[in-house]
């Protein structure tokens, strides 16, 4: 009886069997992390490149001379852009400097002076922030310069 026994132990020690269950196991977090890691950077490059784009929109809208073309008006702008490109506006803080954007002598603008016009809006990673301590949500700004016209 004891011959059966270690007839079967051995066979089973040098089986196979289930090995590849449990290698697929203790990699798919790893593999798990890495692809939903990839998403989530790409996703706030996303968000960047659509802020970044958004702000110079609402550069060039502040370039113009219209009448009612203020900080309020360069903020829709931007709001519009943003949402049009898929990301949320909520949050967002626009500030516009310049001597450009205040009139000039008589009221009339100041022509071929710079305009600055920063934009920041909220980002929160939805896996890198659980995954990587010291990974803080925060702002995502862009800013653009543009001569009054």
């Amino acid at each position: 009886m004891n011959v059966y026994w270690n007839q079967r132990l051995e066979k089973l020690r040098k089986s196979e069997r289930g090995a590849a269950a449990i290698e697929f196991a203790l990699i798919l977090p790893v593999l798990a992390s890495i692809l939903f890691g990839t998403i989530d950077f790409g996703r706030m490059m996303w968000f960047q490149e659509v802020l970044a784009n958004a702000t110079r929109v609402g550069a060039r809208q502040a370039t113009l001379f219209q009448a009612g073309n203020g900080q309020a008006a360069v903020q829709n702008v931007i709001a519009n852009s943003l949402t049009a490109g898929g990301v949320p506006a909520a949050g967002l803080a626009v500030q516009v400097t310049g001597a450009g954007f205040a009139l000039g002598q008589a009221g009339l603008p100041a022509f071929g002076q710079p305009v600055n016009v920063n934009a920041q809006v909220p980002f929160n990673f939805i896996v890198i922030d659980r995954l990587v301590p010291g990974v803080n949500n925060g702002r995502l700004t862009a800013s653009v310069t543009m001569m009054m016209e």
